[in-house]
């Protein structure tokens, strides 16, 4: 084979042998490799898709199978001095479409039948009935060998996310081939050595999170935060030939290229740790195409899953800004509360640990993307056409400094968005109290609604912007910034534009850029609790 001198990125390699034989960058992560198996038999870990699990189970599997080669030079190879073969069963679930019980049954039992033929085994029962089979299989291998097995399932909850949006039959028959399935290596725990699952979601009725079956789960543990994804040190230490081959091609110095990535792909936080890892698909796509763009996103997220998702009991402003217990996030999914599963999926991610609770929000630019194409549209009632169109059309807008335009370019867009998102109403209720209480529960919403929405627009802009700005005259509602211009806005409900930029004099908020060189742009806009929208703005200096 013809070889480079430039660094060849495992992109979509999921193989520990072909990685290591391929000649490929490899992050050393064996450590980690060495932790779970010395934490527990029984391992969950759930992170979001492209992170790296399916790597981290291949490592695994050469490792129990004894394969001493393939980690010469590795943190876990420089310290093993037994590397004892083991049988090992692995399982990859991804590796179906999941869309009925039926192709899924048929999946797992073609893997069966592929493991009984490798170690001879004979299989006398019902075929049908995968789990049965799987601990005949499980049982006899052990017995043959006079070894224990080690069982890695991949993608667990595949077929799980296919039919979330199925009748209740498809979903309850993918039910029942996927729990005989699962519970199989604890009932079978005599004749095993070590199971993995992973996944992106925690599922309540599928035997890892109930009753005495529970395994033990890693994901939010700090020891494995940079278990999968990629770390500033490693990203400093491995990867200074992509950083600077790409700094060559944005034309910016290398300090610009590490920051770029960080806004881009960075920032994702699992646990208590304050170690924050980079989304490893992306980074290794950036680097082999040396330009920044939205791997991520293309590499494909289920529409059914997104479409059940829209439809779950979820504020969309929750996605900004919310507080919640470490037990929310860890909690199973359920379409009551869909946070757990925004947080698991890789659209909200940890921002800030506090007393015991943790602030969540969004994590790079790349995932603000994503809610652009695949959240918005549908939560909105958008078409997927029409709000990407509208959405650049702003961008363009705010970029050239077209105060008057963007800003009813924003009423057209808060203009698409339900009413019922703005909160509760009062038109069914009879009481004079309850309508009073109603209504004014309504309002608060409304103004937390209206400033959240706002925010939530400018992020996706890939310009800088930051709300509640604290500065020794008072908190400043909202400012963005782009390379020649900085808006400064203060919002009213129910008020005048006019009181929104006397507050901006009177507390000194233009203080802090008065000696920016950018112009400076001071905003007041109004918003109606009735009308659901702006009705009045005004701006300093005019166009």
């Amino acid at each position: 084979m013809i070889r480079f001198d430039e660094v060849r990125y495992p992109i979509g390699i999921q193989d520990f042998r072909a990685l290591r034989k391929g000649g490929y960058l490899y992050v050393d992560k064996t450590e980690y490799v060495a932790r779970l198996i010395w934490r527990s038999k029984y391992i969950f870990l759930g992170r979001p898709r492209r992170f790296g699990k399916s790597l981290l189970l291949s490592t695994i599997e050469y490792y129990f199978r004894g394969e001493k080669e393939l980690f010469d030079g590795t943190w876990i190879g420089d310290r093993e001095d037994e590397w004892v073969a083991y049988p090992v069963l692995h399982f990859d679930m991804s590796r179906t479409m999941g869309t009925t019980a039926e192709l899924m049954q048929a999946h797992i039992t073609n893997r069966i039948k592929a493991y009984e033929k490798e170690y001879g085994i004979h299989y006398e029962g019902n075929p049908d009935d995968v789990g049965d089979r799987f601990s005949w299989l499980i049982e006899s291998i052990s017995k043959t060998l006079g070894k224990e097995v080690v069982i890695l399932i991949d993608e667990y909850d595949n077929g799980i996310l296919e039919t979330l949006d199925s009748p209740k039959e498809e979903q309850e028959a993918m039910s029942n081939v996927l729990r005989a399935f699962y519970k199989q290596p604890k009932a079978m725990d005599r004749y095993v050595k070590f199971c993995m699952v992973t996944g992106v979601a925690r599922f309540g009725s599928y035997t890892l999170f109930s009753g005495p079956n529970n395994y033990s789960d890693i994901s939010m543990d700090p020891q494995f935060a940079a278990i999968c994804g990629l770390t500033q040190h490693e990203l400093l230490s491995a990867f200074c030939e992509g950083i600077d081959n790409l700094s060559k091609k944005l034309n910016q110095n290398r300090e610009g290229t590490i920051e770029a990535l960080r806004q881009k792909y960075d920032s994702y936080r699992f646990t208590e740790s304050k170690e924050l890892v980079y989304n490893p698909f992306s980074l290794l796509n950036a680097f082999a195409e040396k330009r920044l763009a939205n791997y991520w996103i293309k590499s494909g997220t289920s529409k059914v899953f997104v479409k059940y998702l829209t439809r779950s009991e979820f504020d969309l402003l929750e996605l900004q800004k919310i507080w919640v217990k470490s037990d929310r996030m860890e909690e199973k999914y359920s379409t009551e509360d869909s946070i757990p599963l925004l947080f698991q999926t890789g659209y909200l991610t940890i921002k800030e640990v506090k007393d015991g609770l943790f602030r969540l929000g969004i994590p790079n630019g790349e995932v603000r993307s994503a809610l652009v194409d695949q959240l918005m549209p549908i939560y909105l009632g958008i078409s997927e056409d029409e709000f990407p169109e509208m959405l650049s059309k702003l961008q363009r807008l705010v970029r050239n400094g077209d105060v008057p335009e963007w800003i009813a370019q924003i009423k057209v867009m808060m203009s698409k968005i339900p009413y019922r998102l703005f909160g509760p109403t009062d038109s069914k209720l009879t009481d004079e109290e309850a309508r009073k209480k109603a209504k004014e529960q309504s309002i608060a919403h409304f103004e937390r609604s209206y400033h959240l929405i706002v925010d939530l627009f400018f992020q996706m802009l890939s310009v800088e912007a930051r709300s509640e700005i604290e500065i020794a005259g008072g908190r400043i509602d909202m400012v963005v910034e782009t390379d020649r211009y900085v808006y400064v806005m203060e919002f009213k409900l129910d008020g005048t534009s006019i009181d929104a930029l006397k507050q901006i004099d009177e507390k000194g908020y233009l203080i802090p850029w008065s000696a920016d060189g950018r112009k400076v742009y001071k905003i007041g806009i109004s918003f109606s609790s009735q009308y659901r929208n702006i009705t009045d703005f005004d701006y300093y200096p005019k166009i």
